[in-house]
């Protein structure tokens, strides 16, 4: 497939192939852009901006509902694209591009509460003298291009959160797409320009470092939102703000379960298995570190086993496929790493699944280690399918030990008494805390971020919003 700016579709002799994770075979290529693309993608964003704000804002609204009939009319062809460049199962795939098209509907039905304004009688106010005789209003407006960067692993639903408000508050785009998987969001960009203007939202594809320093210097670029590591993204925001830019940055986690001697052990281990194993572990929100009570921790580890037995790894395109690959043979062998570090630290296999050998599957691993184990996988983000679990003798020390990694994105708690669930949900420093549920969920219209190093800012629909928008007081005084 071909880059996106303005109306034409650019190749480049430089090609960057796209891989099928389960079978290692290349299924596309995507051009490398070089800088001055990358350069006239931005120039034509900014050139489109006052186009896309000549459209009302109610316009706009109907418009995002149509792109979102048009993201189901198309949900087979989608899914399937995602799919065979993720390696995520196809049942789960459908889910997200319909959970994409209800994100560009919560875009249209959000924009009216963002842009409404408010007016304020200034005679409210003592100071300063003469209000009797002046109104304000206040009102929000675009902020101008933003500049997206998203990671492999939701193409669709990382599309939409950043694509869908930015087009709804009349800011124009330029999107650039994992290398692994840009294949969906190629098809989502063609979608929205059925019914945006050209060069409202332009998809580079290349080398990551060289289109984010461009985001960073260029003057025309007014936002940048990215999801990815703590590492690009931290040292990208760095950068940007110093060059007067907003961000909004969404940089992972390291998810704590604490599992408490009073829990349903049944809904406990179903929320662990799918936190954990669910699209092989590649999720920022996945349950990465068990954290159980002595009480408990033989039963729940041996019912635990017992139910990853029955999942399913293989082609993800089989409807009852459980575990896929992970995307990339780089991924596979940082899996490796983890897993020999955590070894050599003490760690002890409990559980270990199988998996095809063709393709870049990993298998299922479950490991017991202390709490105050310096092993990676209870430091770092895992993305993969390693479970560790460790046990504690208090409250206290479930909580030290959520808490004792940079992040702080999602935790979870599982106990039968409120009360205590919400004192430790209290102590946590994670930017949600999901009380006898899984920390994979989450809500699209509700805070999406963390504490620490796990972003900046807040990714629901209404707050990416507020972000892209620019608060401007008007005075009026007769």
């Amino acid at each position: 497939m071909q880059a996106i700016i303005g109306k034409e579709k650019v190749d480049s002799e430089n090609r960057i192939p796209v891989r099928n994770p389960a079978t290692g075979e290349i299924i596309d290529y995507v051009p490398s852009l070089s800088k001055e693309d990358v350069r006239r993608a931005i120039d034509i964003a900014y050139e489109s901006f006052p186009v896309l704000n000549s459209i009302t804002p109610a316009k706009r609204s109907k418009l995002l509902l149509e792109i979102a009939s048009l993201i189901r009319e198309n949900l087979n062809d989608l899914a399937i694209t995602m799919t065979k460049e993720t390696g995520r199962p196809i049942k789960s795939s459908r889910a997200e591009i319909e959970r994409t098209a209800q994100i560009f509907e919560l875009a249209s039905s959000e924009l009216k509460r963002v842009l409404e304004g408010k007016f304020v009688p200034l005679d409210l106010y003592e100071f300063p003298a003469g209000n009797e005789k002046r109104i304000a209003f206040i009102k929000r407006e675009p902020i101008g291009v933003v500049g997206a960067i998203t990671p492999f692993n939701f193409p669709a639903a990382s599309f939409a959160h950043k694509v869908a408000p930015a087009l709804a508050v009349g800011n124009s785009v330029v999107f650039k797409p994992s290398s692994l998987t840009p294949l969906t969001q190629l098809k989502l960009a063609e979608l929205v320009l059925k019914k945006f203007p050209e060069g409202s939202v332009n998809v580079v594809t290349g080398d990551a470092n060289m289109i984010g320093e461009e985001f960073v210097v260029n003057e025309k670029v007014s936002l940048i939102t990215f999801t990815g590591s703590v590492e690009v993204g931290l040292e990208l925001a760095s950068k940007a703000i110093k060059n007067g830019k907003r961000v909004i940055m969404e940089l992972g986690g390291s998810d704590s379960m604490i599992v408490l001697e009073d829990a349903d052990l049944n809904k406990a281990i179903r929320s662990a298995l799918v936190g954990r194993f669910d699209f092989a572990g590649q999720f920022c929100n996945a349950t990465k570190r068990i954290i159980v009570r002595k009480e408990i921790e033989e039963e729940f580890i041996k019912r635990m086993k017992e139910e990853l037995q029955k999942y399913k790894a293989g082609d993800p395109m089989d409807e009852d496929v459980d575990i896929p690959p992970l995307i990339s043979q780089q991924a596979v062998n940082r899996m490796r790493e983890f897993l020999n570090d955590a070894l050599n630290k003490g760690a002890e296999i409990i559980y270990k699944g199988s998996v095809p050998e063709r393709g870049y599957y990993f298998p299922p691993v479950i490991l017991r280690l202390s709490p105050i184990s310096k092993a990676r996988v209870l430091r770092e983000e895992v993305f993969g399918p390693i479970l560790p679990v460790v046990t504690v003798k208090s409250d206290e020390e479930a909580v030290n030990v959520a808490n004792s990694t940079q992040y702080g994105l999602d935790a979870s708690i599982f106990t039968s008494n409120f009360s205590r669930a919400y004192e430790i949900a209290s102590k946590i420093n994670a930017g949600t805390v999901i009380i006898n549920d899984t920390t994979r969920l989450r809500w699209d219209n509700l805070p999406f971020g963390g504490f620490k190093k796990s972003g900046i800012g807040r990714e629901s629909v209404i707050d990416t919003m507020l972000e892209m928008t620019e608060t401007k007081l008007i005075v009026y005084s007769r």
